[in-house]
Protein backbone atom coordinates (compact mmCIF):
# COMPACT_ATOMS: atom_id res chain seq x y z
CA UNK A 1 0.00 0.00 0.00
CA UNK A 2 0.96 3.48 -1.00
CA UNK A 3 0.35 6.98 -0.32
CA UNK A 4 2.35 9.06 -2.48
CA UNK A 5 0.48 8.34 -5.28
CA UNK A 6 -3.71 7.90 -5.62
CA UNK A 7 -3.25 5.56 -9.16
CA UNK A 8 -6.32 4.63 -8.72
CA UNK A 9 -7.68 7.91 -8.26
CA UNK A 10 -5.88 9.12 -11.31
CA UNK A 11 -6.95 6.74 -13.12
CA UNK A 12 -10.95 7.22 -12.20
CA UNK A 13 -10.07 10.59 -12.89
CA UNK A 14 -8.57 10.81 -16.16
CA UNK A 15 -11.41 8.31 -17.62
CA UNK A 16 -13.76 11.21 -15.87
CA UNK A 17 -11.99 13.94 -18.08
CA UNK A 18 -12.04 11.67 -21.13
CA UNK A 19 -15.74 11.26 -20.75
CA UNK A 20 -16.46 14.69 -20.17
CA UNK A 21 -14.59 15.51 -23.20
CA UNK A 22 -17.20 12.78 -24.96
CA UNK A 23 -20.07 14.29 -23.42
CA UNK A 24 -18.93 17.89 -24.71
CA UNK A 25 -18.71 17.07 -28.07
CA UNK A 26 -21.99 15.33 -27.97
CA UNK A 27 -23.65 18.31 -26.56
CA UNK A 28 -22.54 20.33 -29.77
CA UNK A 29 -23.53 17.87 -32.04
CA UNK A 30 -26.84 17.47 -30.52
CA UNK A 31 -27.29 21.50 -30.21
CA UNK A 32 -25.81 22.35 -33.49
CA UNK A 33 -27.30 19.62 -35.44
CA UNK A 34 -24.42 19.07 -37.36
CA UNK A 35 -21.80 15.76 -36.78
CA UNK A 36 -18.67 18.52 -38.26
CA UNK A 37 -18.84 21.78 -36.40
CA UNK A 38 -14.90 21.52 -37.03
CA UNK A 39 -12.22 20.22 -39.09
CA UNK A 40 -11.19 18.08 -36.37
CA UNK A 41 -14.38 16.30 -36.08
CA UNK A 42 -13.62 14.84 -40.13
CA UNK A 43 -11.17 16.49 -41.98
CA UNK A 44 -12.22 14.08 -44.96
CA UNK A 45 -15.63 14.49 -44.53
CA UNK A 46 -15.50 18.39 -44.20
CA UNK A 47 -13.43 18.61 -47.14
CA UNK A 48 -16.28 16.90 -48.94
CA UNK A 49 -19.36 18.68 -47.43
CA UNK A 50 -17.54 22.07 -48.17
CA UNK A 51 -17.20 21.15 -52.03
CA UNK A 52 -20.09 19.94 -52.54
CA UNK A 53 -21.89 23.01 -50.45
CA UNK A 54 -20.41 25.25 -53.14
CA UNK A 55 -22.22 23.28 -55.65
CA UNK A 56 -25.53 23.47 -53.95
CA UNK A 57 -25.11 27.42 -53.57
CA UNK A 58 -23.90 27.69 -57.22
CA UNK A 59 -27.45 25.32 -57.99
CA UNK A 60 -29.05 27.05 -55.81
CA UNK A 61 -28.48 30.01 -57.64
CA UNK A 62 -28.59 29.25 -61.12
CA UNK A 63 -32.32 28.08 -60.51
CA UNK A 64 -32.76 31.68 -59.72
CA UNK A 65 -31.16 32.44 -62.46
CA UNK A 66 -32.86 30.34 -64.79
CA UNK A 67 -36.51 32.14 -63.90
CA UNK A 68 -35.18 34.86 -64.07
CA UNK A 69 -33.98 34.54 -67.99
CA UNK A 70 -37.54 32.72 -68.35
CA UNK A 71 -39.06 35.89 -67.38
CA UNK A 72 -37.32 38.06 -70.02
CA UNK A 73 -37.79 35.73 -72.59
CA UNK A 74 -41.69 35.71 -71.70
CA UNK A 75 -41.48 39.27 -71.21
CA UNK A 76 -40.12 39.39 -74.84
CA UNK A 77 -42.56 37.12 -76.41
CA UNK A 78 -45.40 39.38 -75.15
CA UNK A 79 -44.22 41.95 -76.92
CA UNK A 80 -43.43 40.54 -80.25
CA UNK A 81 -47.56 39.10 -79.87
CA UNK A 82 -48.33 42.74 -80.10
CA UNK A 83 -45.94 43.47 -82.73
CA UNK A 84 -47.46 40.04 -84.71
CA UNK A 85 -50.88 41.19 -84.31
CA UNK A 86 -50.25 44.71 -85.71
CA UNK A 87 -48.29 42.79 -88.56
CA UNK A 88 -51.34 40.77 -89.36
CA UNK A 89 -53.30 43.94 -89.36
CA UNK A 90 -51.18 45.68 -91.59
CA UNK A 91 -51.08 42.67 -93.70
CA UNK A 92 -55.06 42.31 -94.27
CA UNK A 93 -55.05 46.52 -94.97
CA UNK A 94 -52.54 45.90 -97.58
CA UNK A 95 -54.92 43.22 -99.30
CA UNK A 96 -57.70 45.26 -98.94
CA UNK A 97 -55.98 48.53 -100.21
CA UNK A 98 -55.21 45.87 -103.31
CA UNK A 99 -58.54 45.82 -104.37
CA UNK A 100 -59.37 48.17 -107.08
CA UNK A 101 -62.79 49.33 -105.28
CA UNK A 102 -61.25 51.58 -103.63
CA UNK A 103 -60.59 55.47 -104.06
CA UNK A 104 -57.42 57.70 -103.20
CA UNK A 105 -59.44 59.00 -100.65
CA UNK A 106 -59.84 55.21 -99.08
CA UNK A 107 -56.05 54.39 -99.36
CA UNK A 108 -54.84 57.36 -97.72
CA UNK A 109 -57.34 56.68 -94.91
CA UNK A 110 -56.05 52.96 -95.03
CA UNK A 111 -52.07 54.43 -95.19
CA UNK A 112 -52.98 56.53 -91.92
CA UNK A 113 -53.85 53.54 -89.90
CA UNK A 114 -50.86 51.84 -91.63
CA UNK A 115 -48.51 54.81 -90.20
CA UNK A 116 -50.07 54.79 -86.78
CA UNK A 117 -49.22 50.39 -87.15
CA UNK A 118 -45.53 51.32 -87.97
CA UNK A 119 -44.94 53.95 -85.24
CA UNK A 120 -46.63 51.78 -82.58
CA UNK A 121 -44.51 48.85 -83.78
CA UNK A 122 -41.11 50.95 -83.05
CA UNK A 123 -42.47 52.60 -79.66
CA UNK A 124 -42.70 48.55 -78.88
CA UNK A 125 -39.26 47.70 -79.97
CA UNK A 126 -37.99 50.90 -78.18
CA UNK A 127 -39.35 50.49 -74.90
CA UNK A 128 -39.89 47.07 -74.69
CA UNK A 129 -36.66 45.87 -71.43
CA UNK A 130 -36.35 43.65 -68.28
CA UNK A 131 -34.95 45.36 -65.32
CA UNK A 132 -33.45 47.76 -67.68
CA UNK A 133 -32.23 46.04 -70.66
CA UNK A 134 -33.73 46.19 -73.75
CA UNK A 135 -34.74 43.06 -75.55
CA UNK A 136 -36.16 44.20 -79.31
CA UNK A 137 -34.03 46.45 -79.62
CA UNK A 138 -31.02 44.03 -80.37
CA UNK A 139 -28.01 46.14 -80.00
CA UNK A 140 -27.12 45.14 -76.32
CA UNK A 141 -24.24 42.34 -75.04
CA UNK A 142 -20.83 42.08 -76.36
CA UNK A 143 -21.60 42.21 -80.29
CA UNK A 144 -23.77 45.55 -80.10
CA UNK A 145 -23.04 47.74 -82.96
CA UNK A 146 -23.95 48.83 -86.44
CA UNK A 147 -23.25 46.74 -89.57
CA UNK A 148 -22.78 48.24 -92.57
CA UNK A 149 -22.40 46.77 -96.25
CA UNK A 150 -20.28 48.70 -98.61
CA UNK A 151 -17.21 50.55 -99.10
CA UNK A 152 -15.67 52.07 -95.68
CA UNK A 153 -12.94 53.49 -94.28
CA UNK A 154 -11.66 50.28 -93.11
CA UNK A 155 -8.09 49.73 -93.88
CA UNK A 156 -5.26 52.50 -93.70
CA UNK A 157 -4.25 54.09 -96.94
CA UNK A 158 -0.76 51.91 -96.99
CA UNK A 159 -3.03 48.75 -97.21
CA UNK A 160 -2.55 47.93 -100.58
CA UNK A 161 -5.83 45.94 -101.78
CA UNK A 162 -7.05 44.54 -105.75
CA UNK A 163 -9.54 46.13 -107.18
CA UNK A 164 -12.00 43.93 -106.46
CA UNK A 165 -12.20 45.02 -102.94
CA UNK A 166 -10.91 48.21 -103.35
CA UNK A 167 -14.24 49.19 -105.27
CA UNK A 168 -16.48 47.00 -103.06
CA UNK A 169 -16.55 44.74 -106.54
CA UNK A 170 -19.95 42.68 -106.30
CA UNK A 171 -20.74 39.85 -108.97
CA UNK A 172 -24.11 38.30 -109.65
CA UNK A 173 -24.51 34.77 -111.36
CA UNK A 174 -28.05 33.98 -113.02
CA UNK A 175 -27.72 30.61 -114.61
CA UNK A 176 -30.05 29.17 -117.15
CA UNK A 177 -30.01 25.78 -119.25
CA UNK A 178 -29.02 27.84 -122.15
CA UNK A 179 -26.68 31.17 -121.16
CA UNK A 180 -25.23 33.19 -118.45
CA UNK A 181 -25.73 36.67 -117.77
CA UNK A 182 -22.65 38.25 -115.40
CA UNK A 183 -23.11 41.53 -114.15
CA UNK A 184 -20.36 43.75 -112.49
CA UNK A 185 -20.32 47.10 -110.89
CA UNK A 186 -20.21 48.66 -114.15
CA UNK A 187 -23.54 47.20 -114.76
CA UNK A 188 -21.89 45.52 -118.00
CA UNK A 189 -23.79 41.82 -118.94
CA UNK A 190 -21.87 39.38 -120.51
CA UNK A 191 -23.83 36.74 -122.46
CA UNK A 192 -22.82 33.48 -123.47
CA UNK A 193 -24.05 30.11 -124.82
CA UNK A 194 -24.22 26.97 -122.68
CA UNK A 195 -24.95 26.87 -119.23
CA UNK A 196 -22.51 28.64 -117.17
CA UNK A 197 -21.82 29.98 -113.53
CA UNK A 198 -19.44 31.87 -111.31
CA UNK A 199 -17.15 29.44 -109.60
CA UNK A 200 -14.66 31.75 -108.36
CA UNK A 201 -14.48 35.17 -107.11
CA UNK A 202 -11.46 36.63 -105.14
CA UNK A 203 -10.01 39.96 -103.49
CA UNK A 204 -6.55 40.11 -101.81
CA UNK A 205 -5.11 42.21 -99.55
CA UNK A 206 -1.09 43.37 -99.28
CA UNK A 207 0.08 43.62 -95.90
CA UNK A 208 4.04 43.76 -96.52
CA UNK A 209 4.27 47.70 -95.51
CA UNK A 210 2.99 47.18 -91.64
CA UNK A 211 5.27 47.78 -89.15
CA UNK A 212 4.69 47.81 -85.01
CA UNK A 213 4.53 51.26 -85.76
CA UNK A 214 1.81 52.07 -88.02
CA UNK A 215 -0.38 48.77 -86.90
CA UNK A 216 -2.29 51.15 -84.73
CA UNK A 217 -4.03 52.02 -87.91
CA UNK A 218 -5.49 49.30 -88.53
CA UNK A 219 -7.66 49.63 -84.80
CA UNK A 220 -8.09 53.21 -85.95
CA UNK A 221 -10.40 52.74 -88.64
CA UNK A 222 -13.71 53.09 -88.55
CA UNK A 223 -14.51 50.33 -90.26
CA UNK A 224 -11.51 48.36 -88.73
CA UNK A 225 -11.28 45.62 -90.79
CA UNK A 226 -12.59 43.89 -94.27
CA UNK A 227 -15.83 41.84 -95.19
CA UNK A 228 -16.58 39.02 -98.04
CA UNK A 229 -20.08 38.22 -98.75
CA UNK A 230 -20.12 34.88 -100.50
CA UNK A 231 -20.95 34.75 -103.83
CA UNK A 232 -22.66 31.48 -104.14
CA UNK A 233 -24.86 31.50 -100.67
CA UNK A 234 -25.82 33.90 -98.25
CA UNK A 235 -23.25 34.10 -95.78
CA UNK A 236 -21.59 37.36 -94.86
CA UNK A 237 -17.67 37.51 -93.08
CA UNK A 238 -16.38 40.12 -91.28
CA UNK A 239 -12.52 40.40 -90.03
CA UNK A 240 -12.06 43.07 -87.26
CA UNK A 241 -8.64 44.06 -85.93
CA UNK A 242 -9.14 44.23 -81.86
CA UNK A 243 -6.45 44.66 -79.41
CA UNK A 244 -5.66 41.78 -77.56
CA UNK A 245 -3.76 38.45 -78.52
CA UNK A 246 -6.55 35.99 -79.34
CA UNK A 247 -9.46 35.62 -81.66
CA UNK A 248 -13.08 35.30 -81.29
CA UNK A 249 -15.85 34.21 -83.06
CA UNK A 250 -19.39 35.12 -83.43
CA UNK A 251 -22.39 33.87 -85.65
CA UNK A 252 -25.35 36.31 -86.07
CA UNK A 253 -27.65 34.60 -88.27
CA UNK A 254 -25.69 33.91 -91.76
CA UNK A 255 -23.21 36.68 -90.63
CA UNK A 256 -20.39 35.29 -89.23
CA UNK A 257 -18.07 37.87 -87.46
CA UNK A 258 -14.39 37.36 -86.64
CA UNK A 259 -12.11 39.69 -84.15
CA UNK A 260 -8.33 38.82 -84.92
CA UNK A 261 -6.22 40.34 -81.78
CA UNK A 262 -3.07 41.80 -83.63
CA UNK A 263 -1.11 42.95 -80.13
CA UNK A 264 1.57 39.94 -81.11
CA UNK A 265 1.24 41.07 -84.78
CA UNK A 266 4.56 42.44 -86.29
CA UNK A 267 4.45 41.84 -89.98
CA UNK A 268 2.34 41.23 -93.05
CA UNK A 269 2.91 37.82 -92.54
CA UNK A 270 1.94 37.73 -88.33
CA UNK A 271 -1.00 39.25 -89.64
CA UNK A 272 -2.19 37.38 -92.24
CA UNK A 273 -1.27 34.02 -90.05
CA UNK A 274 -3.37 35.52 -87.22
CA UNK A 275 -6.49 36.21 -89.77
CA UNK A 276 -6.20 32.67 -90.96
CA UNK A 277 -6.24 31.23 -87.36
CA UNK A 278 -8.37 33.01 -86.67
CA UNK A 279 -10.86 31.96 -88.97
CA UNK A 280 -10.62 28.00 -88.38
CA UNK A 281 -7.01 27.66 -89.50
CA UNK A 282 -5.92 25.93 -92.57
CA UNK A 283 -6.47 22.29 -91.40
CA UNK A 284 -9.99 23.56 -91.19
CA UNK A 285 -10.59 24.49 -94.50
CA UNK A 286 -11.36 21.67 -96.14
CA UNK A 287 -12.97 20.99 -99.96
CA UNK A 288 -16.82 21.40 -100.03
CA UNK A 289 -18.81 18.45 -100.29
CA UNK A 290 -20.53 19.64 -103.29
CA UNK A 291 -20.41 23.10 -105.88
CA UNK A 292 -23.16 24.61 -103.70
CA UNK A 293 -21.69 23.85 -100.28
CA UNK A 294 -21.06 26.95 -98.80
CA UNK A 295 -17.20 27.30 -98.94
CA UNK A 296 -15.00 30.75 -98.33
CA UNK A 297 -11.54 30.54 -97.76
CA UNK A 298 -8.88 32.79 -96.18
CA UNK A 299 -5.57 31.93 -96.91
CA UNK A 300 -2.09 33.15 -97.92
CA UNK A 301 -0.78 34.07 -101.27
CA UNK A 302 1.32 31.07 -102.35
CA UNK A 303 4.73 33.25 -103.48
CA UNK A 304 3.91 36.38 -100.72
CA UNK A 305 3.14 35.54 -97.32
CA UNK A 306 2.41 39.27 -96.49
CA UNK A 307 -0.68 39.04 -98.92
CA UNK A 308 -4.18 37.59 -97.81
CA UNK A 309 -6.50 36.09 -100.29
CA UNK A 310 -10.47 35.86 -99.85
CA UNK A 311 -12.54 33.79 -102.52
CA UNK A 312 -14.89 31.42 -103.32
CA UNK A 313 -14.10 28.65 -105.14
CA UNK A 314 -16.13 25.77 -106.67
CA UNK A 315 -14.02 24.27 -109.08
CA UNK A 316 -10.57 23.49 -107.51
CA UNK A 317 -9.37 24.34 -104.10
CA UNK A 318 -5.11 24.40 -102.85
CA UNK A 319 -4.68 23.32 -98.89
CA UNK A 320 -2.89 26.05 -97.40
CA UNK A 321 -2.03 28.62 -99.99
CA UNK A 322 -3.12 30.43 -102.96
CA UNK A 323 -2.50 30.92 -106.52
CA UNK A 324 -4.65 33.55 -108.92
CA UNK A 325 -5.92 32.61 -111.93
CA UNK A 326 -3.97 33.70 -115.02
CA UNK A 327 -7.18 34.06 -116.95
CA UNK A 328 -8.72 36.42 -114.39
CA UNK A 329 -7.20 40.17 -114.45
CA UNK A 330 -9.99 41.46 -112.45
CA UNK A 331 -9.18 38.73 -110.08
CA UNK A 332 -13.39 37.12 -111.07
CA UNK A 333 -13.88 34.40 -113.44
CA UNK A 334 -16.39 31.94 -114.77
CA UNK A 335 -16.22 28.09 -116.41
CA UNK A 336 -18.80 25.85 -117.48
CA UNK A 337 -19.84 22.95 -115.20
CA UNK A 338 -19.37 19.60 -117.07
CA UNK A 339 -19.59 15.88 -115.84
CA UNK A 340 -21.66 12.78 -116.41
CA UNK A 341 -24.94 12.19 -117.04
CA UNK A 342 -25.39 15.90 -119.13
CA UNK A 343 -26.85 16.40 -121.99
CA UNK A 344 -25.44 18.91 -124.87
CA UNK A 345 -25.38 22.42 -123.54
CA UNK A 346 -27.01 21.59 -120.11
CA UNK A 347 -25.31 21.16 -116.66
CA UNK A 348 -25.75 18.55 -114.42
CA UNK A 349 -25.28 21.10 -111.30
CA UNK A 350 -28.21 22.53 -108.95
CA UNK A 351 -29.95 25.88 -109.97
CA UNK A 352 -28.16 28.88 -108.00
CA UNK A 353 -28.63 32.23 -107.79
CA UNK A 354 -26.13 34.27 -105.78
CA UNK A 355 -24.26 37.41 -105.71
CA UNK A 356 -21.00 37.92 -103.91
CA UNK A 357 -19.22 41.53 -102.83
CA UNK A 358 -15.52 42.50 -101.29
CA UNK A 359 -15.16 45.48 -99.28
CA UNK A 360 -13.25 47.24 -96.53
CA UNK A 361 -15.54 47.49 -93.39
CA UNK A 362 -18.33 45.09 -92.06
CA UNK A 363 -20.82 43.63 -94.45
CA UNK A 364 -24.40 42.56 -93.33
CA UNK A 365 -27.15 43.66 -95.95
CA UNK A 366 -27.38 44.98 -98.74
CA UNK A 367 -28.22 48.65 -98.01
CA UNK A 368 -29.42 48.65 -94.48
CA UNK A 369 -27.52 49.71 -91.50
CA UNK A 370 -29.14 47.34 -89.01
CA UNK A 371 -27.87 47.05 -85.15
CA UNK A 372 -26.14 43.18 -84.87
CA UNK A 373 -28.06 41.01 -82.51
CA UNK A 374 -26.88 41.27 -79.17
CA UNK A 375 -26.76 38.46 -76.54
CA UNK A 376 -26.87 37.89 -73.29
CA UNK A 377 -25.02 35.18 -71.58
CA UNK A 378 -27.37 33.02 -68.52
CA UNK A 379 -25.30 31.32 -65.83
CA UNK A 380 -27.60 28.09 -65.50
CA UNK A 381 -25.48 26.20 -63.85
CA UNK A 382 -22.72 25.40 -60.88
CA UNK A 383 -19.65 25.63 -62.85
CA UNK A 384 -18.08 28.76 -65.24
CA UNK A 385 -18.73 26.51 -68.30
CA UNK A 386 -22.30 26.20 -67.46
CA UNK A 387 -24.30 29.35 -69.94
CA UNK A 388 -26.62 29.71 -72.28
CA UNK A 389 -26.47 32.47 -74.93
CA UNK A 390 -29.79 34.21 -75.60
CA UNK A 391 -29.43 35.96 -78.86
CA UNK A 392 -32.17 38.56 -78.53
CA UNK A 393 -34.84 39.08 -81.49
CA UNK A 394 -34.73 42.28 -83.49
CA UNK A 395 -37.78 44.04 -84.35
CA UNK A 396 -36.82 47.34 -86.00
CA UNK A 397 -38.37 48.47 -89.26
CA UNK A 398 -35.57 47.69 -90.79
CA UNK A 399 -35.32 44.13 -89.60
CA UNK A 400 -38.65 43.90 -90.49
CA UNK A 401 -38.81 45.41 -94.13
CA UNK A 402 -41.57 47.34 -93.36
CA UNK A 403 -39.85 50.79 -93.48
CA UNK A 404 -41.64 51.85 -96.70
CA UNK A 405 -44.37 49.97 -96.58
CA UNK A 406 -47.55 52.07 -98.59
CA UNK A 407 -50.84 51.23 -100.21
CA UNK A 408 -51.31 54.89 -101.43
CA UNK A 409 -51.68 52.70 -104.90
CA UNK A 410 -52.54 49.18 -106.01
CA UNK A 411 -49.00 48.23 -107.32
CA UNK A 412 -47.58 49.69 -103.56
CA UNK A 413 -50.73 47.45 -101.49
CA UNK A 414 -49.29 44.44 -103.79
CA UNK A 415 -45.46 44.71 -102.84
CA UNK A 416 -46.84 45.62 -99.32
CA UNK A 417 -48.91 42.32 -99.05
CA UNK A 418 -45.59 40.82 -99.81
CA UNK A 419 -43.33 42.85 -96.95
CA UNK A 420 -45.65 42.10 -94.44
CA UNK A 421 -45.77 38.50 -95.21
CA UNK A 422 -41.99 38.29 -94.96
CA UNK A 423 -42.26 40.12 -91.75
CA UNK A 424 -44.84 37.81 -90.19
CA UNK A 425 -42.86 34.98 -91.22
CA UNK A 426 -39.39 36.49 -89.89
CA UNK A 427 -41.66 37.59 -86.27
CA UNK A 428 -42.97 33.69 -86.32
CA UNK A 429 -39.07 32.42 -86.53
CA UNK A 430 -37.88 34.54 -83.93
CA UNK A 431 -40.49 33.78 -81.74
CA UNK A 432 -40.48 30.46 -82.15
CA UNK A 433 -36.60 30.29 -81.02
CA UNK A 434 -37.55 32.38 -78.11
CA UNK A 435 -39.88 29.79 -77.19
CA UNK A 436 -37.21 27.59 -77.51
CA UNK A 437 -34.91 29.24 -74.99
CA UNK A 438 -38.03 29.10 -72.55
CA UNK A 439 -38.68 25.31 -72.91
CA UNK A 440 -35.26 24.55 -72.55
CA UNK A 441 -34.86 26.60 -69.55
CA UNK A 442 -37.46 25.25 -67.84
CA UNK A 443 -36.17 21.90 -68.35
CA UNK A 444 -32.75 23.23 -66.38
CA UNK A 445 -35.03 24.79 -63.92
CA UNK A 446 -36.42 21.37 -63.17
CA UNK A 447 -33.14 19.43 -63.59
CA UNK A 448 -31.71 21.99 -61.47
CA UNK A 449 -34.26 21.26 -58.95
CA UNK A 450 -33.79 17.50 -59.02
CA UNK A 451 -29.79 18.33 -58.51
CA UNK A 452 -30.20 20.81 -55.79
CA UNK A 453 -32.09 17.82 -54.05
CA UNK A 454 -29.60 15.22 -54.32
CA UNK A 455 -26.90 17.15 -53.20
CA UNK A 456 -28.27 18.36 -50.34
CA UNK A 457 -28.96 15.10 -49.44
CA UNK A 458 -25.53 13.76 -49.93
CA UNK A 459 -24.41 16.67 -48.25
CA UNK A 460 -26.25 15.89 -45.75
CA UNK A 461 -25.66 12.20 -44.92
CA UNK A 462 -21.59 13.77 -44.39
CA UNK A 463 -22.62 16.59 -42.56
CA UNK A 464 -25.93 16.34 -40.39
CA UNK A 465 -26.04 15.05 -36.78
CA UNK A 466 -28.02 11.55 -36.85
CA UNK A 467 -30.00 12.51 -33.56
CA UNK A 468 -31.07 9.25 -32.27
CA UNK A 469 -27.27 7.83 -32.73
CA UNK A 470 -26.66 10.39 -31.11
CA UNK A 471 -28.98 10.83 -27.67
CA UNK A 472 -28.00 7.07 -27.34
CA UNK A 473 -24.33 8.11 -27.35
CA UNK A 474 -24.77 10.38 -24.86
CA UNK A 475 -26.93 8.42 -22.47
CA UNK A 476 -24.21 6.30 -22.53
CA UNK A 477 -21.35 8.90 -21.84
CA UNK A 478 -23.37 10.32 -18.97
CA UNK A 479 -23.90 7.10 -17.69
CA UNK A 480 -20.04 6.64 -17.79
CA UNK A 481 -19.35 10.30 -16.49
CA UNK A 482 -21.11 9.21 -13.23
CA UNK A 483 -20.11 5.91 -13.00
CA UNK A 484 -16.25 7.55 -13.22
CA UNK A 485 -17.10 10.61 -10.51
CA UNK A 486 -18.60 7.51 -8.13
CA UNK A 487 -15.48 5.49 -8.55
CA UNK A 488 -13.26 8.33 -8.21
CA UNK A 489 -14.67 9.08 -4.84
CA UNK A 490 -13.83 5.41 -3.69
CA UNK A 491 -10.23 5.22 -4.92
CA UNK A 492 -9.81 8.43 -2.54
CA UNK A 493 -11.72 6.23 0.17
CA UNK A 494 -9.03 3.19 -0.22
CA UNK A 495 -5.87 5.11 0.92
CA UNK A 496 -7.75 6.05 3.74
CA UNK A 497 -7.01 2.50 5.15
CA UNK A 498 -3.75 3.41 5.74
CA UNK A 499 -4.12 5.19 8.72
CA UNK A 500 -5.48 2.23 10.17
CA UNK A 501 -2.24 0.22 10.12
CA UNK A 502 -0.70 3.45 11.64
CA UNK A 503 -3.26 3.17 14.23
Amino acid sequence: MIIQHNLLGANSRRNLDKNKGKIQKSLEKLSSGYRINRSADDAAGLAISEGLRLIIQGTEQAERNVMDGVGLIRTADGAMEEISAMLQRGYQLSAQAANSTYNETSRSAMQAELDELRDEIGRITENTEFNGIPLLKSDVGQSSGSAVIGPQTGLPAWVKTGASLASGQQVETYETTESYNIIDTSNNTVVGSGTQTVKHAAASIDFSALTPANKSELLEKGGKGFYNTCFTCDNHYSIKFVPGTGSSFKQDGSHYIYEIGIDNVNTGEDLVNAIVDGVGGKGAQGIPGSPLSHYTKFVPDATDKNVLWIYDNRSSEPSSAYTPPVQSPQTVSWTSWTGAGAGTGSTNAQTHRGSGKFGSGIAYAPGSIIPIKGDLTLQIGPSEEETLQIILPGTHEKLLGISDVSVLTQKLANDSMGKFEKAIRYLNEERGRMGSYQNRLEHTHRSLGVNHENLSSAESRIRDTDMAKELMEYTKEEIISQSAQFMLSQANVIPQQVLRLLA
